[in-house]
Order: structure tokens, then sequence, then C-alpha cells
């Protein structure tokens, strides 16, 4: 009773697999073919996992490229509106400036001619006085 039974664990038992040569060793290789099947199966997922993992590194690689494509080509775009804002900017800036300067020289000049009209008033207002001084209106 030296020989106990793998399969029911009980003491004192031996099993009927054990008593005989070849039926002892039957589950055993049976036990191993299907671990050495286990890993054969897991080896299997394994590589289908490297695979997949590949994959999706390419994928993932591209995606990346492709999305810095795609912000480089909008930032581009940004940078150019952003050049031809400022361009159109400067063009009103300078537009308007040359406006002011325009109405600036427009009032000058009507100042000067208000201020000729005035003197002209004040000498037609002396003359007007010297004539009806001449003529004796009063």
């Amino acid at each position: 009773m030296v020989e106990k039974s793998i399969q029911d664990g009980s003491p004192g038992r031996t099993s009927q697999a054990a008593k005989s040569m070849g039926g002892s060793q039957a589950p055993i290789k049976q036990r191993v073919k299907m671990v050495e099947k286990s890993i054969q199966d897991g080896k299997f997922e394994l590589n289908n996992n490297k695979k997949e993992m590949q994959v999706l590194r390419s994928e993932c690689a591209t995606l990346e490229a492709k999305n810095k494509e795609t912000t480089n080509e909008i930032l581009k775009e940004i940078l150019e509106d952003i050049a031809n804002l400022d361009k159109d900017f400067k063009k009103l800036v300078e537009m308007d400036n040359n406006e002011v300067k325009f109405l600036q020289q427009q009032l000058f000049q009507l100042t000067q001619e208000k201020t000729k009209l005035q003197q002209s008033v004040v000498i037609l207002d002396t003359r007007v006085a010297n004539v009806e001084n001449d003529v004796g209106f009063e």
C-alpha cells in the first residue's frame, strides 16, 4: 500500500491504473499531451497577439503621422490667415492715416478760407462805413 492513488487522493487505497505498468503511464502521458497542447495553443495565441500588436502599432504610427500632417497643414493655413489679416490691417491703418491727413489738410484750408473771409468782412465793413460817411447815411 505504498502506492497511493493520484486521482482519488485517499491514503491506503491503490488505484487500478497504478497496479498495471501500462495503465499508470497512460494518464500521465495524456496529461503531458494536454499540457503540451495548452503550451502550443498559448504560443499560437501569443504569436497572434504579437502580430496584432504590430499591426496596431503600425496603425497607430500611421494615424500619428496623418494627425501630425493634418495639424501642420492647419497650422500653416492659420499662419497664412494671420499674415493676410495683418497685411489687411496695415493697409487699413495706412488708409485711415491718409484719410486723417487729407481731412487735416481740408480743415487747414477751410480755416484759412474762414480767416480770409473774416478779413474780407472786416475790410468790407470798413468800406461800407466809409461809404456811408461819404454819402451821409446814418
